[in-house]
């Protein structure tokens, strides 16, 4: 009996040892990253705050927040730092304004103002729209307030309506005051710019606070216009009751947005825009009329502008759906910028993306590559060690094992087998370690669970075979 439990103890002693390592799972698992889209920084407003500035009214603070911050925000690839005004010139301005003394006051919050460029002609907006948006664009681009802007200069904004689109949608900064809105209209149909207003107000809204840090007395002054109808992605930012400022319902005085895509008849999506070093990026591209008819055929190049992997270029057709998807891999961290061209509806178009490569996800694994084969080899001796046992009591004869066992103990070849058992068990480790067990389903692993396996009925053996000598010493008695 004493062998019996003995033998049972060590072998769940050893398994309780080993089952832990044998069934644990090393494999991190990877998490995937959430992606988000948005274009640039976008306010349009129907207030006329540089007419207003003229007068003193305060107007030029609600200016200088807004300029500082849609130029912050803005994320336009290879910018030239600059704000660009379009529609008035370095000179005189709406209301008979002095832009050269007022632009300083609408920098205020800048520490190192950026560089201004005026393009107010007809030629020089031709310029600004056929090269320099797309070649050297600026950081941001403001279109003031003028009451005597001309219908030529308002054309050309409504005849270049997607490129003001491309460059919002690629990050750029994009102001606007009131005047008209032909260009916004040519983009969403859907929507209306309004004349009426300076009823009192208007109120900044959740989003205007949140977007661009507006406040009631930054947007407080007279105002002449307000949009509705289908505004697409553009959110509420300043609002107020017209033409009932107690009873009316309330209208959008100005819309936009921290993250705003305009509607173009080309766009690009990015999927996600932080991806991890390593794995697959997806640029998508859509071609379409901006009534939102698909373009087959269109070929789109996309190049890596900056960052890592500059230089390369890679080409895709769209398919009926106006779609063509093109993936991306890099090893190397770092920013971006992917510049995707296609000529649709016979314009040619650029629209970028600036993506952040993260560094690459490390798996931190158990180690699996520690050589473990002396573990099973050590348990070999067992069945050996104890064959001793059985030859040491062959040649005993009854009578003179007699003396031995006149007393109650149990015989001395049982507990010679406990003794074995104890002595041959290879896992006690108070003595010596095998290191680390291997992995789940490697040969170490197999070989030593074979090894325990013969232990096991090798004690069986022993013990039974004990049992019988014992009771043969009985029956010889």
């Amino acid at each position: 009996m004493f062998a019996r439990t003995k033998t049972s103890v060590i072998i769940i002693a050893a398994m309780a040892w080993i089952l832990p390592f044998a069934f644990t799972s090393t494999a991190s698992p990877r998490v995937a990253m959430a992606t988000s889209s948005g274009g640039g920084p976008i306010v349009l407003d129907g207030m006329d705050p540089a007419c207003h500035a003229v007068y003193n009214e305060g107007t030029e603070n609600y200016i200088a927040k807004v300029l500082k911050s849609v130029y912050d925000q803005s994320s336009m690839p290879s910018n030239s730092g600059n704000i660009a005004v379009l529609g008035v010139g370095s000179s005189v301005g709406g209301c008979g304004s002095n832009w050269a003394t007022q632009m300083p006051i609408f920098l205020d919050e800048f520490t190192t103002a950026p560089t201004v460029q005026y393009f107010n002609t007809a030629a020089e907006l031709d310029t600004f729209f056929s090269t320099t948006i797309t070649s050297t664009p600026p950081r941001a681009i403001w279109i003031p307030d003028d009451w005597g802007r001309s219908g030529t200069i308002s054309n050309k904004f409504t005849t270049n309506a997607e490129k003001i689109a491309d460059f919002v949608n690629s990050g750029g900064g994009l102001f606007a005051n009131y005047g008209t809105y032909g260009w916004l209209t040519a983009l969403l149909p859907g929507a209306t710019f309004n004349n009426g207003g300076c009823n009192g107000g208007p109120n900044a809204t959740a989003d205007g606070t949140s977007d661009f840090g507006l406040t009631n007395s930054d947007v407080t002054a007279c105002w002449h216009g307000y949009f509705t109808g289908d505004l697409g992605t553009l959110k509420t930012l300043a609002e107020w009751r017209y033409p009932d400022p107690s009873t009316s319902p309330l209208v959008a005085v100005s819309i936009g947005g921290g993250e705003v895509s305009l509607p173009s008849s080309f766009t690009l999506s990015i999927s996600p825009e932080t991806p991890n070093a390593g794995e697959d990026l997806i640029i998508t591209a859509t071609a379409q009329t901006l009534a939102g008819v698909p373009q087959e055929g269109v070929v789109v190049t996309v190049t890596v502008s900056a960052g890592p992997d500059a230089g390369q270029t890679f080409t895709a057709t769209t398919n009926a759906s106006g779609v063509a998807v093109i993936t991306v891999r890099t090893n190397t961290e770092g920013t971006a910028v992917y510049t995707a061209t296609a000529t649709v509806n016979g314009v040619a178009k650029t629209v970028s993306a600036t993506v952040s490569w993260n560094p690459p996800t490390t798996t931190t694994e158990a180690p699996t590559t520690t050589t473990t084969e002396p573990a099973p080899t050590t348990t070999e001796p067992a069945p050996t060690t104890t064959e001793p046992a059985p030859t040491t009591t062959e040649p005993v004869p009854p009578v003179t094992t007699i003396p031995e066992t006149t007393t109650p103990e149990a015989p001395s070849t049982t507990v010679a087998v406990a003794e074995v058992a104890t002595t041959t068990t290879v896992h006690d480790h108070s003595t010596h370690s095998h290191g680390p067990l291997p992995s789940t389903g490697s040969r170490a692993q197999d070989m030593l669970l074979t090894a325990l396996s013969t232990l096991f009925f090798g004690l069986i053996f022993l013990g039974a075979r004990a049992r019988l000598e014992h009771e043969r010493r009985e029956r010889s008695e």
